[in-house]
Formats: structure tokens, sequence, C-alpha cells
């Protein structure tokens, strides 16, 4: 299925542990919920529904959805102004959807981290495929889904100050809420502001796999820092998490499955040294998209926690955790300049795809979707310069071209709202609601 507005080529060559779950979904097989179900499901319920499109009349677009598919002359996405996210919202409900279903084959819960997308709406359509709840980086991003009815949230992040403290608290009086710790300093804080409130916090200690991030070292500091917490008034410690990625420069879902086994093995190992303490862990949570499904099969992971699943991007595609033709986010762009014969200019440059590098040296800022061979060079504020492959000579100026960003993640919250586009209509503009929500 090529992606609204352009064709896009296949690499069959980088395929994911779930793929064939992605290509069962789209052919029907294993898809339960219609398309039309999930975007009711994304749906406020005081929120109108116009016949066509929830846009508001001139908001966006100089003309109606309905009429644009009456006249049948354009598709309504490139009457939008660029440059702009869009989501194509089968790919995305069949990532949604694979991924849920994976982790039930493997018997662990899904908490997706909702820091990708930032959309409250997107998280109640992964908890409706089966997720038990996100993940999230920041108190300010908890707040946000809090507020939208979502209840159940991992704040995977330290928190040391006190303003942000006082937020915690406030959210745990009315969520299901972890909050992470690695540090003596960390649970001592969180235990005193508990007293305070009189409540119980639920902590989740983080064990470092060796990326130079945050984590204890398991053994003798995981065993100090988990009896420190567990002896701590205020305190429950319910269990161990981490966070490797993917980042050594492997070729091939061989090495990424050992690299994701590798991560669940760890905890698991972390969390059983813990229990021969006679400290309670309950939960080991694991994963990120590259290396969700393999941790995920380590018998003692309890939950995964992959983010850009959903979407992906350039770096995950070549990473071989997706396939080309499974990215469901793009930003779409104008040709403004065809200053050489192998260059062309566009109007989305760092403020609209960040400048996040290429998982790979020399593979730019991102591709064509319709042409991978036609890379984003380099990036200015409000320029990208494209160095185009022979498919792509034929650009001229005016042109609409859809771009796949290095990472979604951070593409996502440069823009207030992602357009989300099915059978070539706008059906949903979704607020970003949690960008720029850091503190």
């Amino acid at each position: 299925m090529a992606p609204p507005g352009g064709s896009m080529s296949r690499n069959r060559a980088t395929a994911p542990e779930f793929s064939r779950a992605q290509r069962e979904t789209r052919r029907g097989r294993t898809r339960s919920v219609p398309w039309s179900t999930w975007v009711e499901l994304s749906r406020s319920p005081d929120r109108p529904r116009s016949p066509g499109c929830t846009v508001p009349a001139g908001l966006w677009m100089t003309r109606s959805v309905e009429t644009m598919n009456q006249t049948g002359r354009r598709s309504p996405l490139d009457d939008l102004s660029t440059p702009f996210l869009y989501v194509d919202l089968d790919r995305m409900s069949s990532n949604i959807a694979a991924m849920a279903a994976a982790a039930r084959d493997l018997g662990v819960r899904l908490r997706p981290h909702a820091k990708t997308h930032k959309v409250p709406e997107i998280a109640r359509l992964q908890i409706a495929a089966g997720a038990t709840g996100v993940t999230v980086s920041k108190v300010s991003e908890a707040e946000v889904f809090a507020d939208a009815g979502i209840d159940d949230l991992f704040v995977a992040y330290q928190v040391v100050a006190p303003a942000q403290r006082e937020r915690l608290v406030r959210l745990a009086r009315k969520s299901q809420l972890w909050c992470a710790v690695d540090s003596r300093e960390g649970a001592e804080f969180l235990s005193s502001g508990a007293v305070v409130a009189g409540i119980r916090l639920q902590l989740m200690l983080e064990i470092d796999l060796g990326i130079g991030r945050t984590g204890v070292r398991a053994g003798v500091a995981a065993r100090e820092l988990a009896q420190r917490i567990t002896d701590l008034p205020g305190l429950e410690l319910v269990g161990v998490y981490g966070f490797r990625g993917f980042r050594a420069f492997a070729e091939g879902a061989e090495s990424r499955e050992r690299w994701g086994r590798a991560e669940g093995e760890a905890l698991v190992a972390a969390a059983d040294d813990l229990r021969a303490c006679g400290l309670p862990i309950a939960e080991v949570s694991a994963g990120s998209t590259p290396t969700a499904l393999p941790a995920g099969s380590v018998r003692g992971v309890t939950e995964i926690r992959p983010g850009q699943y959903l979407f992906g991007c350039a770096n995950i595609v070549a990473q071989g955790a997706m396939r080309a033709d499974d990215v469901a986010l793009f930003a779409r762009a104008t040709v403004i300049s065809r200053p050489a014969d192998d260059r062309a200019v566009v109007d989305a440059g760092s403020k609209t795809l960040s400048t996040d590098g290429p998982w790979q040296p020399g593979r730019g800022f991102g591709y064509l979707a319709s042409d991978p061979a036609t890379r984003v060079v380099s990036l200015w504020e409000e320029h990208g310069v494209l160095g185009l492959g022979e498919m792509s000579r034929g650009l001229r100026v005016g042109d609409r071209v859809s771009i796949v960003p290095n990472h979604v993640c951070t593409a996502i919250n440069l823009h207030n709202r992602l357009v989300g586009v099915h059978d070539d209509r706008v059906e949903e503009v979704w607020k970003v609601a949690a960008r720029g929500r850091i503190e």
C-alpha cells in the first residue's frame, strides 16, 4: 500500500519480527477492528463528525473534503498548506494491532511509550487494541494523558525537583502510577513527598543496561538501593526496568534478536538477584521498538514499552525493525527550487524534520517515500535540500513530496497537529497535546 500522496518502494530485506502479522492485518485476516471503529474510538464524545472530515471549514483547507472528493480532481491532502506531518491511518492501525497481537502471543503486557506521538486520542487507540496503559518521559506528559482520562501511567524518568514531585503526588492520587528511581537521594526525596501527602508511591528501579545513561548497576548497588526503598515510608518497590535501544551497528534481524534478548535476560537476572535477597519484585519492564519483541520473549519479562512502532521512521527502517512500506508518518513538503539537476529544495527544514542524524552515517535527514534513493542531505531552518536519485530527477518547482524523517519522536514534537489520512481523505486532525511538555 502506497502512502497517500505518492508511491513508496518496498524493502523486503528489512522485515521485522511482526511484519507477517502486519501483512495479515492489512489483508483482513487478523484486523478485528474496522477502521471506522478506530476513528470513533479516537474521537471525543462531544466532538461532532461531518460526513467528510473533522477539520473546520477554512482552517486548513481551501475547499471542503466533501466537495474535493465529489469532483475527484485532486487529493484533499494536497489542499493543505505545506509543510505538515500526516499519518497513513490504515498503516498506523495495522502497526498498532500487530504489536498488540505480538505482545498477547508472548504473554506480556504492552505499555507503549507515548512520547512518540504525544496525542491522547492515539493512546486511546493503543489501549483499545490491548495496551495496558502508557509510558511517558516527564510529569507534564503524564498530566496531559491523565487529564484525557488515561489513568494507567508509568513516568519512566527520575523526579528530583520539588514542583515536579508535588505534581507527581497529585497524579498518584487519581491514577495508577509508577515512577522511576535510580538513586538513594531520589528515593528519599520521593519518600518525603509521599509521607507529607499521606500516600504510597509505586517505584520501578531502573537498571543500567550499559548505554551510559541513567540506571543503577545490577548486583550490590541495585540490592542496596532496593533495600533502602523498601525501608523508606511511603514507597512501594514494584519492579525493575531498563532501556538499551539498539545502538550497535549490527546487520539484520538476527543481531537485533540477540541484542533484545540480552536486554530481557539482564533485567530478569537483576530481578532474580533482588528476589533472592527477599525483596519484592513483581514487574520486569523492557524494550524499545527494535528490542521489544525479543526482550519480551525472555521468560520473566512482564511488559514491553515500544514507542515508535505505530509510525516508524528512517532510523527504525535502517535498523531493520520495520519495513519501509510499514512506515505510517510522513512530512508533506513542496519543491520550492531546483538549483541543479541532482538537487531540489523543499519547504521542510529543521523546524519540520528535526536535526536528528541518521542511525547509519551518510544517510542524511530522511528520504522520499516514493524514492528512498533521494535523501535530505542538508537542512536549514526552513529549507531542506534533496540529493536526487534517478527516479526523482523529474521533480519540478511546485511538486509535492512525502518525506520519511529520521526520528519520528523529535519530528512530532515540532508540530501542533497531526493530519490523519485514509483513502486520500483527511479523516482526523489531532492536536499534539503533549508537545513541548519537557518538565
